[in-house]
């Protein structure tokens, strides 16, 4: 039977994004939300259609009221056509920009068939300081209802998730499409409600014979934000969730430096200038990878990425980094230098949310806590709070593996100061200025229009 899901649009809702519970119009699949550069002045929607179509338009606009403006939307991506018997399908974006922090919106999706009803949601506050957020480990499975049973029970008991974080090895098999329609069919009760931030795994990046590919279809099916790393887009990227800036890594140097020779070099020079820039505006930060940076199993020797990354951490006082790929739960004392120290980095790897356990790991001499989720699979929650980061780890039964406050202070932005040390004014252009901008853009009009 040919395999075909319709989201209902009215489901969608959540603390910080109410949709509204009016019939539709119009139907589309896989409707969910993506975490958008900036929670507070932006919104990113995809979609799935089993066709290609260029007449999508998303139309938004203050609730109720206000002109009707038009998002931006991508042309549909589709992957290469692994398995004919299991296609996937065209996923489209909408990205909503420069929009009101703290407001409400409503937007709808438009094609020549009709429109969906207007679905409702808000924006976040510039400040926002407290919230939750759900992480789950690998999720890969030989039966994704494993995985569907963790995000329920993960989402019963912590329904007023702000967004929700998968490490990594989201499937076994990263080109197997139907693979992908189960994790979907399963993750339906987080992706109706919140947002989703998706971390690249190495096993995103292997073809269906098991060879290493180019992650085609992880690249088509999440419209993450952009501005990640050279030829890397949609593979790492970075994004802000209230006072909080997230860094989600490209670890897969095993299997892609074949195609990106520099990729290390790019990505770290990329990480630099992201994270200096999320200093200076008082962000506090969180780092996301799906490897570890030691070698795996652990052997005391830091792998590709923990020689490009770590010393980037310990530069910018990264308090918080998750990794994945072991399928256990640790969690380090603060590290500084590869080196167990008073104030540093917290590394806490994510165990596993679906059927794959591994028996392969050990626990590390900088561990506080070890612990291999052999027996079922489990989740933790990222309770973010003004002056700490509090991580809980629970398995499925209900039992509370870890618990653990991380100090992360509110950092002041950074402001500009003359040679006396005062402050810098704002730049304000004068009449003649402005002007003179309107007249450069009138030519530049003109000139395009004369090619």
């Amino acid at each position: 039977m040919k395999y075909r899901k319709r989201h209902l649009l009215a489901a969608l809702l959540s603390a910080f994004t109410l949709f509204s519970g009016q019939a539709m119009a119009m139907s589309v699949d896989n409707l969910m939300q993506v975490v958008a550069k900036d929670s507070a002045i932006g919104k990113t929607i995809s979609w799935q259609y089993d066709s290609d179509r260029s007449d999508y338009s998303v139309e938004y606009r203050h609730k109720d009221q206000g002109d009707v403006q038009l998002a931006y939307v991508t042309e549909g991506k589709r992957p290469p056509i692994y398995d004919a018997d299991n296609p996937a399908p065209y996923t489209y974006g909408a990205y909503m920009q420069k929009l009101t922090p703290a407001t409400e919106y409503e937007y709808r999706i438009v094609n020549a068939d009709g429109a969906t009803d207007w679905i409702t949601f808000s924006t976040t506050k510039e400040d926002l300081n407290k919230y939750k957020v759900l992480v789950f480990g690998d999720s890969q499975s030989t039966d994704y209802s494993v995985w569907g049973q963790t995000a329920q029970i993960a989402w019963q008991q912590n329904d007023d998730a702000a967004f929700f974080i998968n490490m990594g090895d989201i499937t076994d098999n990263g080109q197997a499409y139907f693979q992908w329609r189960d994790w979907f069919e399963n993750a339906d009760v987080l992706t109706s409600h919140i947002p989703f931030a998706p971390v690249l795994g190495n096993h995103e990046a292997y073809s269906m014979d098991w060879k290493f590919a180019e992650p085609y279809t992880y690249k088509a099916l999440f419209a993450v934000p952009y501005g990640g790393p050279k030829d890397q887009n949609r593979l790492a990227y970075s994004f802000d969730y209230g006072d909080v800036h997230y860094v989600s890594l490209n670890t897969d140097y095993e299997e892609l430096n074949g195609w990106r020779p520099t990729m290390m070099e790019d990505e770290a020079a990329w990480l630099d200038k992201d994270l200096a820039a999320a200093k200076k505006a008082g962000k506090r930060l969180v780092v996301l990878m799906h490897r570890p940076p030691w070698d795996s199993p652990y052997n005391g020797t830091l792998d590709v990425n923990g020689k490009y990354f770590m010393p980037l951490f310990d530069k910018y006082d990264v308090p918080l980094v998750f990794t994945a790929h072991e399928h256990c739960y640790e969690r380090t004392v603060p590290i500084k230098n590869d080196q167990a120290a008073t104030e540093g980095t917290v590394y806490i790897a994510t165990g596993r949310s679906g059927t794959e356990a591994w028996d392969g790991s050990v626990k590390k001499p900088t561990d506080v806590i070890y612990y291999n989720p052999m027996d079922m699979p489990m989740y933790l929650t990222l309770q973010v709070e003004p002056d700490e980061f509090r991580v809980s780890a629970m398995k499925n039964d209900g039992t509370l593996i870890d618990t653990v406050s991380i100090p992360a202070k509110h950092q002041e932005a950074e402001v500009s100061k003359n040679a006396d040390n005062t402050v810098k004014a704002p730049e304000t252009k004068t009449k003649k200025d402005k002007q003179s901008a309107k007249q450069h853009a009138k030519k530049s009009v003109n000139k395009h229009k004369q090619k």
